[in-house]
């Protein structure tokens, strides 16, 4: 055999494995898709994983300071060490490539209160791993809106501050008032967004010192007090309204997820202070929320479809995962008494929220 026959023989050999090859990674992804819609991903458990986390902590400069557990003192490390495994099911792996390309020339925009910062920074952080930093546009600093941006996709990341979801400004007087039945400024900053990841909760419950709003209105009537959750099924509906009238799903996608875990609690074993391993049992978890069944609820309700991402039960087994003390809010004076004063809300990163943002790209997946 001459010399231009085993060149060609060689060539086409190459293309015909690199042909399979590409066939079989390619069948490997869409089993994994059609796997992954046969079941419930929000059901599962958490498996311990040397291979994650997905980022360190010290290589993403957009963690608030507060959510940087380890640079604040956390001496342990296991909490990043967990990966969420549904049943019955995989999971694609999340791929920051892949879901930058599913963005070129898009707007994602994550919208609720502190927790979905939480999330939009996780995404930062787990898309940075792949863009060179001269490559990203970051503004931490505008309000209501704060961006994260990858230049050479035209890709926009972006956190929209409402802790309501409804309209939430101070009158004339300074008053903090929560329109129950306005979206109108808010709204404003959604419409033309591709993909919208809408949260709303937690402010719900603020009462007494931590309550954060003075007044609640519906049209012109002010009211000093309603019922949280009467107030909560109110915005909602509101909400549910507009998204109805103003996007259009064949341009854009909306989800919603559930509020996610607290651990506060008289109880030491229960409380997120020390704690440095998930709950294993499902006795163990807090009761779910009044917000939740509501949030289901009026979701039904919705003339269009917006996707529900329940990670409140995923969430509730990490009692290990929050700050707790290792956070820029506590102060010597609060240390004295570390089970009262810990943050038992908000999470670490890496963390949690990490999940929450593999479950997303799990769902843009299966929805593509």
């Amino acid at each position: 055999m001459d010399l231009t026959k085993v060149s060609v023989f060689l060539v086409l050999l190459f293309c015909l494995l690199w042909h399979s090859n590409g066939r079989n990674v390619s069948l490997v992804m869409e089993n994994e898709v059609k796997a992954a819609t046969k079941c419930n991903l929000f059901r599962g458990s958490w498996v311990h994983d040397e291979s994650y986390p997905l980022y360190e902590a010290a290589s993403c400069p957009y963690i608030d300071d507060k959510l940087n557990c380890r640079k604040n003192g956390r001496p342990d490390s296991d909490y990043e060490k967990w990966r969420w495994q549904p049943y019955g099911c995989s999971m694609p792996r999340f791929n920051a490539m892949d879901l930058l390309e599913r963005l070129r020339g898009k707007r994602l925009m994550f919208v609720g209160d502190s927790t979905s910062r939480n999330e939009w920074e996780s995404m930062a952080c787990l898309l940075s791993t792949v863009i060179p930093n001269s490559k990203i546009s970051f503004n931490n600093d505008g309000f209501p809106l704060k961006t994260f941006k990858a230049l050479d996709y035209q890709a926009s990341i972006e956190y929209f501050w409402a802790p309501f979801l409804v309209d939430f400004y101070s009158n004339e007087q300074g008053k903090k008032i929560v329109h129950l039945d306005s979206v109108q400024r808010n709204g404003v900053y959604w419409k033309g967004v591709d993909i919208l990841v809408f949260e709303s909760s937690h402010w719900w419950t603020h009462s007494g010192t931590t309550k954060e709003w003075d007044m609640m209105q519906i049209g012109h009537r002010m009211y000093a007090y309603m019922d949280p959750m009467k107030a909560y099924k109110k915005a909602l509906n509101t909400w549910v309204n507009w998204v109805s009238e103003n996007i259009n799903p064949k341009e854009s996608t909306v989800f919603t997820r559930t509020m996610s875990s607290e651990h506060y609690s008289e109880e030491k074993s229960k409380n997120c202070y020390n704690q440095m391993e998930p709950f294993k049992l499902s006795g163990d978890l807090p009761p779910v929320p009044p917000q939740v069944p509501m949030l289901e609820y009026v979701l039904k309700k919705s003339k269009l479809p917006i996707n529900l991402q329940y990670i409140i039960r995923l969430s509730d087994y990490r009692v290990d995962a929050h700050p707790s003390v290792y956070t820029t809010e506590v102060t010597k004076q609060q240390l004295k008494n570390p089970e009262a004063n810990s943050d038992c809300s908000h999470w670490c990163l890496p963390g949690v929220p990490d999940t929450w943002n593999e479950l997303l790209y799990a769902s843009l997946v299966q929805s593509a």
